[in-house]
């Protein structure tokens, strides 16, 4: 794109980052600021006007950065011809208004949350002490900017919030002409933001994540973000499971898309860091939980579920409601692979006293006989010297269906009492890279296969080393601690639930038909088959001093497949990402496109959520560019700044393309905030 002019109309310097990278593209910039104590703002980094009204013919486009009045001037431009960012007066009201918000998405047919709205600091108090219970401080106006001003309660009493009505009435009684008092509903609290052009919604859309306190106690005002796992728990990689502290950028972790589907992706951010505080624990049969008080979970209400509607959403975990439900399973999109190719070497036999040696050529095998074979062999199998490969068994049935088994493959067997016997090369030497007992692990191409393929692996590996029960699950037993990992990601991909036990053994194990030699540790893979999701009732969550590190990573679908002490689960993590449309934005701000098409709205607009198990609640607007939003958004964006804003503001639909992953910001607080 050729040079463009912009100019920046600023009321207090907020935009001041956006306007020197645009400048740094090379357009030329002019940059205005209102508020006197601000106009240092910015100074050697972007050039400086002191009256922006006289820059108006020079610029090709005129950004507004805020709210407050700002809609009025914008509006007043686009009707004169101008390519303006900005509001109008009635999206500036959505936030500097918070009751008009409100009754705005009431009128869109958005449910809201009960809130409350004051004049006067006398009468709040008297109301919360009337109706005790928890509530959220929520300024109107121009001293809504100051974050630190907004308070969410914490005592069910309601005296935290008398004690601070108390204060801001001497504080901030002439500043503070309106606020309003909101009910505290539990939950994660997440925005959905996007672009709009006058027309139209610019996709992808912004969702962002947001716990932010700041100070001890997961009380005061709000700052950043948290929520992590304890050091004994496990993710579920494409190299297996590993602790937190082994995670690498390398590693595809496994994720549960908005579909249910099971999906692979690397971590854009691994985090760590030392807590010297409470964890939550959960412990009942089926689970074993340690997070952080607001680690989010994913989980679906007792009301969701007994109305066959399990919907599932985010919640802080220090927020459980008395049941909820956690997703243990997911669907597996794997390929149906029609051969398996053997691996070819070279073999070599005597002519005479000269060795002559010759190549086996590579063998095409039906994979759902090679998976057959394969089960059996890694549970029953071994391979000896001489090339031999042998398989174990004692059982007639057992023995009448290997046998049936290996007429279909192409090669010869022999049968002994209780063993088949191979003498082949080619079999052996790649079956000789799964080592002994101990060792063996399932072939990493039994994973990507579809889940019918990998049933079948299953299938007959329980033929050998394992029980199926009277209640039609199985167990898998091993003395491999690696092969009872990658039994549990296979139950995973076919549909099910694997929990793995640890026992000690000595001497023989009974395993329903037969004995098994035991002298070492022993693994169980007990599948689940019915009671696929887990119940969390009250009674199993507990407070547990802490003092380790704690983990986390961030990745896309913000659901991954986590385990402590072999108990599988889905559990959530938190940041910014781009997304397309989906059940957030349709149920909030896409219900608004043909309001801001009739204002001829141009720029961004968010609104800030509680989401729980029984819903989405919209808290609040804002009809601008968020800060530090934009400046974390932007570390996302493929598009030039300065040609995506020029695009914006001549109503063009030009896609937004933004990296894949996640962007973080950390916002650094000093004294006096927020007083």
């Amino acid at each position: 794109m050729e040079k463009k002019n912009f100019l920046f109309v600023s009321i207090d310097g907020l935009i001041t980052d956006v306007a020197w990278q645009i400048l740094k593209e090379g357009h030329n910039v002019k940059y205005s600021i209102e508020n006197k104590e601000e106009r240092e703002v910015g100074d050697g980094f972007v050039p400086k006007v002191d009256d922006w009204k006289k820059e108006v013919d020079w610029a090709d486009v005129i950004i507004f950065d805020d709210v407050l009045g700002q809609g009025r001037k914008a509006q007043k431009l686009r009707e004169e011809g101008k390519n303006v960012i900005g509001g109008t007066p009635y999206t500036d009201r959505l936030e500097d208004d918070r009751a008009f918000g409100q009754d705005e998405l009431k009128k869109h047919g958005i449910p809201t949350i009960p809130s409350w709205n004051f004049t006067n600091f006398d009468e709040a108090i008297s109301f919360v002490q009337e109706n005790p219970d928890r509530y959220v401080i929520k300024p109107s106006g121009e001293v809504q900017i100051s974050k630190g001003l907004l308070f969410v309660g914490e005592e069910e009493d309601g005296k935290d919030v008398v004690r601070l009505l108390e204060d801001y009435k001497k504080a901030w009684g002439k500043k503070i002409k309106a606020f309003q008092l909101q009910k505290r509903v539990p939950g994660v609290e997440v925005a959905v933001g996007a672009f709009f052009n006058g027309k139209d919604f610019i996709y992808p859309i912004n969702v962002n994540f947001e716990h932010k306190k700041l100070f001890p106690g997961n009380i005061g005002p709000s700052t950043g973000e948290m929520g992590c796992y304890d050091e004994k728990t496990e993710v579920l990689t494409d190299k297996g499971w590993k602790f937190f502290k082994d995670l690498s950028y390398g590693d595809g972790i496994c994720t549960l898309n908005p579909s249910d589907e099971i999906e692979y992706h690397k971590p854009t951010a691994i985090v760590s860091f030392n807590h010297h505080k409470k964890l939550l624990s959960i412990q009942n049969q089926t689970l074993d939980i340690a997070v952080t008080p607001d680690h989010n979970m994913y989980v679906c209400s007792q009301w969701s579920a007994r109305n066959n509607k399990h919907e599932f959403n985010f919640v802080k975990a220090r927020d459980l409601q008395n049941q909820s439900i956690i997703k243990r399973t997911g669907r597996w999109i794997g390929k149906e692979v029609e051969n398996f190719v053997l691996p070819s070497v070279e073999l070599g036999h005597y002519e005479g006293r000269q060795v002559v040696l010759h190549v086996a050529q590579e063998m095409k095998i039906p994979m759902n006989d090679w998976l057959a074979f394969m089960g059996i062999w890694i549970s029953d199998g071994f391979v000896s010297e001489g090339y031999k490969v042998g398989i174990s068994q004692k059982n007639q049935e057992k023995t009448g269906m290997i046998e049936s088994l290996l007429q279909k493959l192409p090669f010869e067997f022999t049968k002994g009492k209780n063993e088949f016997y191979i003498y082949n090369k080619q079999v052996s030497s790649y079956l000789e890279q799964f080592g002994k007992a101990p060792e063996k692990y399932v072939p990493e191409f039994v994973k990507e296969l579809s889940s019918e393929q990998i049933g079948t692996f299953l299938k007959w590996y329980c033929l050998g080393d394992g029980t199926i029960m009277e209640g039609g699950y199985r167990i898998f037993y091993t003395s491999s601690k690696k092969l009872a990992d990658d039994v549990q990601e296979l139950l995973l991909k076919i549909g099910r639930v694997g929990v793995v036990k640890e026992r000690e053994r000595n001497g023989e194990v009974w395993i329903k038909d037969h004995y098994a030699r035991s002298a070492r540790v022993q693994y169980e893979v007990h599948e689940r088959v019915k009671k696929l999701d887990s119940w969390i009732d009250q009674r199993d969550i507990k407070e547990v001093d802490y003092d380790e590190k704690v983990y986390c990573a961030t990745v896309k679908n913000h659901v991954m497949y986590v385990r402590r002490n072999g108990k599988p689960y889905w559990c959530g993590n938190t940041t910014m990402f781009w997304s397309g449309p989906n059940s957030l934005f349709n149920s909030t701000l896409k219900k608004f496109e043909p309001k801001l098409k009739e204002e001829k709205y141009v720029g961004y607009i968010d609104i800030n959520c509680i989401v729980n198990s029984k819903g989405i609640y919209p808290l609040e607007w804002t009809s601008r560019f968020g800060y530090p939003t934009i400046f974390i958004q932007h570390e996302g964006m493929l598009n030039p700044i300065g040609e995506f804003m020029y695009g914006m503001s001549k109503g063009n639909s030009n896609k937004l393309k933004t990296k894949s992953g996640f962007q973080m910001g950390v916002r650094v607080v000093v004294p006096p905030f927020p007083f």
